[in-house]
Formats: structure tokens, sequence, C-alpha cells
């Protein structure tokens, strides 16, 4: 994954992400989500199968208030432009740079087990919380773009895993403010 400035905090220090990695480990059946930082930090959490399909509904919902897809009115026509959106914000991502480890690990360096969820959408963006049962957890700030990317490798992910997770946009009402354990 390529770098991107989008704001990432934790422990009120806010900083950059330069990279994400999302992976199945069939061992743990269970994803691993490393994320690196423009400031050498890496946060590591491990995605349950039920985490995830969280993670996608909160995607999902991002992508569905995007102004051009919201304000179609037909199925099919929200869905092409989801679909243009998407392959071009993939294009500009680089899926091919090898993830960079770091040696400075804020949450510890072993991977922390997602538990709580917390997202809301706001001027077109994704505040997402991903927190685990006690301690400290990230806040991320994600654009249409970063949503994209990190849809893909979630997805690539739940494959790997052959969990059945549906990634696609539901057509139900849009909230923006949940908070889910």
């Amino acid at each position: 994954m390529g770098g991107w400035a989008v704001p990432l905090c934790y422990t009120e220090i806010m900083t950059a992400i330069k990279q994400l990695q999302l992976g199945y480990n069939p061992e743990e059946d269970r994803i691993l989500f490393r994320i690196n930082t423009t400031g050498a930090d890496e946060f590591r959490f491990w995605l349950t199968r039920r985490y995830s399909m969280l993670l996608a509904k909160a995607l999902n919902d991002h992508r569905a208030v995007d102004p051009d897809v919201s304000a179609q009115t037909d199925g099919v026509a929200k869905q092409a432009i989801q679909e243009f959106k998407r392959d071009e914000a993939i294009s500009k991502g680089n899926f091919e740079e090898k993830f960079t480890p770091s040696t400075n690990f804020p949450l510890g360096e072993e991977p922390v087990l997602a538990f709580k969820l917390s997202y809301r959408i706001e001027n077109e963006k994704l505040h997402l919380s991903i927190n685990p049962k006690e301690g400290s957890g990230i806040n991320l700030v994600v654009d249409q773009q970063l949503n994209f990317s990190i849809t893909k490798l979630l997805e690539t992910a739940i494959k790997s895993g052959d969990w059945g997770i549906r990634m696609a946009a539901s057509e139900d009402a849009v909230p923006v403010d949940r908070v889910i354990n």
C-alpha cells in the first residue's frame, strides 16, 4: 500500500497513515490488520469474522453517503458510480509495495484483538475507531479513496478465509453515527 496523508490518532498524538496491510491468518482464523504511520509507528489488530463484517458495514455506509452516489435514485446508477469510483481509487493505490515493518509499537508488538468499532460520517469522511476490550486503540479518518483501498484489502483477506461475507453496499438507510461492540 502506498502512503496517504490521512490522520490517525492514538494517545493524543496525530500522524498520517503510510501503509496498510490486511491478511488472513489460517492458524488464527483471523485477519491481521497492520497500519504503519509516517511517524514510524505500527499498529496491529486481529479482526474476527464478526468484526470484519462490522468493519465492512461501516465502509459500505461511508461509500453510500458519497454525494454522487446518494443523489441517484436508481440502484443500477448507484452501483455504476460506485464501481467507477472504486476503479479510479484502486488505480491510484500502490498494492505492489511490500509492507515495511516498524520497530515502534505503541499498542504492543503482539496484535490486539479488535473488540469495539465506533464510527461516524462527517464532512464526507469516515471517522473510525478501532479499540480492544480494554486499553487504547486508534482513530482513523478515512476519505473515499482510502475507503476503497481498505475495502479491497479486506475483501481479499475475507476471500482467503472463505468466510462468505458480502462486501457490497446495502440498500438500507445509512446510519451516520454508530458504536458497535
